[in-house]
């Protein structure tokens, strides 16, 4: 069996352990009917990753769809919006942390607000770091 798509061989490793793992723990803690649906339907889209990464044709149509040009500018806007999302919703679970803090008089909320308040300015100076490297770059 020859791997023609090496990146998709290894998500439908990785997929189809974690639907074993799933499984495994499933019928060692107890029956639940959501960790069995869960455990199979990981192992079935593992197998399948697998099945398409060591087909030639398959393998060619991924690379091709990987390298689309309209693909992969749709990929970085969701990846930029996912960001900025992300970014505004860790400010405002600050602010409201702060506000249930100092009505409350409660300090562990006082202390998750600071958590989550480190995550806004991280976001800024990568934010700031990428476009100079992406600026410089080009």
């Amino acid at each position: 069996m020859k791997i023609y798509h090496r990146k998709n061989f290894l998500i439908g490793l990785g997929e189809t352990l974690l639907g074993l793992l799933n499984l495994m723990l499933a019928f060692l803690n107890g029956f639940e009917l959501s960790n069995l649906v869960i455990g199979l339907a990981c192992l079935f889209f593992g197998v399948g990753t697998i099945l398409r990464a060591c087909s030639r044709k398959y393998a060619i149509e991924d690379k091709l769809e990987e390298l689309d040009e309209r693909n992969q500018l749709v990929q970085l806007k969701s990846l930029s919006k996912s960001f900025q999302i992300t970014r505004w919703i860790s400010f405002a679970m600050m602010l409201a942390f702060l506000v249930m803090g100092k009505l409350s008089g409660e300090m562990s909320f006082i202390g998750m607000a600071v958590g989550i308040a480190l995550v806004f300015p991280v976001s800024l100076f990568v934010e700031m770091g990428t476009f100079l490297y992406y600026e410089n770059r080009e």
